[in-house]
């Protein structure tokens, strides 16, 4: 709710004393070793994460999901409307913070595993019925209505892909950029508002192709005005993710041929200050975990939220979990 439509200074003075000693502040950590320094959460503002189709989007989002609720305990409510049915996605979750799938195969979970994630992934994620139609308004509404039900307060709250929102066009003359722009304002003071991270996971526009010295055609990374709908979102974004699948015929950082399980994680914007930096990371796929991995200074793999310790050895916390009360 808006309390006032102007402000002096002597009506805040007292918050922007406040704000003097706390400033923003860095972010909370997200988890993924390569990705410190360059990215982290910061509540209050919103998270667009973008990629083209089979780029990896939904799988990074709920790995940086699930990394949340293991280090910071977050609560999240999610839209997932292109991971199949809701126990489908359900399942994925489970299978993510495990770190095996969740089936009957020799390689599945156990049973004490499978009631491990059931408790976890049930105090942590609330999935919206996907099947339902929702303009950004009413998708915020549903959360809050959500709140209020299981008496809980979502820290995230992520809708994928943003292109399953319900446009009102006709609100705004037919012109998708009017509609857009104020679509992502209310994303924002919804956040704002709510003191959550927004998260939208959205698709990327129609790339040029390209081709390298040696003949070989491929797509670029998108720029952050490449984005479906334009520069629009550019322009209203906080921080931009762009998640990349690079072919094997280019090179790395260190001049190495790309892994073939490699992705690139570009920071494409990063506001407000101190949350992180433009740039570029490696992450690595790794499908018997489920899960991405990075690699240290010594060259040792780092999965979702170990850390290196000084000799070079990797350090895996093992966090237990209080037991907590059920929804």
């Amino acid at each position: 709710m808006i309390d006032k439509k102007y402000y002096r200074l002597s009506a805040k003075l007292e918050a922007v004393m406040d704000f003097k000693e706390s400033g923003y502040g860095k972010g909370s950590d997200c988890g993924v070793s390569s990705l410190e320094g360059f990215f982290s959460l910061k509540k209050g503002f919103p998270l667009f994460i973008a990629g083209a189709p089979y780029a990896g989007k939904t799988e990074f989002t709920l790995e940086i999901l699930i990394n949340t609720s293991k280090l910071h305990g977050w609560k999240h409510f999610l839209y997932i409307g292109e991971g199949g049915d809701v126990e489908a996605v359900f399942s994925e979750l489970m299978s993510k913070y495990i770190g095996k799938p969740y089936d009957n195969s020799k390689f599945g979970m156990s049973k004490d595993e499978e009631l491990k994630a059931n408790v976890f992934i049930h105090n942590h994620f609330v999935l919206a019925n996907h099947d339902m139609e929702f303009t950004i308004e009413e998708f915020y509404d549903l959360v809050d209505e959500a709140e209020k039900e299981m008496n809980i307060k979502f820290d995230t709250v992520t809708f994928d892909p943003f292109n399953d929102v319900v446009e009102e066009l006709e609100l705004y003359g037919g012109r998708e950029d009017k509609y857009l722009a104020s679509a992502l304002k209310k994303v924002r003071v919804n956040a704002k508002q709510n003191n959550r991270i927004n998260i939208l996971v959205h698709h990327i526009a129609d790339v040029r192709a390209t081709t390298d010295k040696d003949g070989n055609r491929y797509m670029p990374p998108a720029l952050p005005n490449e984005w479906a709908g334009g520069r629009t979102w550019w322009r209203r974004a906080f921080t931009m993710l762009l998640v990349y699948r690079p072919p094997q015929f280019l090179t790395n950082d260190t001049g190495e041929p790309v892994e073939k399980n490699e992705s690139w994680i570009f920071i494409q914007k990063s506001k407000p200050k101190g949350v992180g930096k433009l740039g570029r990371v490696s992450i690595y796929w790794d499908w018997k975990k489920n899960g991405y991995y990075s690699y240290d200074d010594m060259n040792n793999q780092l999965y979702s939220c170990e850390k290196p310790q000084k000799n070079g050895l990797t350090l895996d916390p093992n966090i237990e979990f209080e037991s907590e009360k059920p929804f």
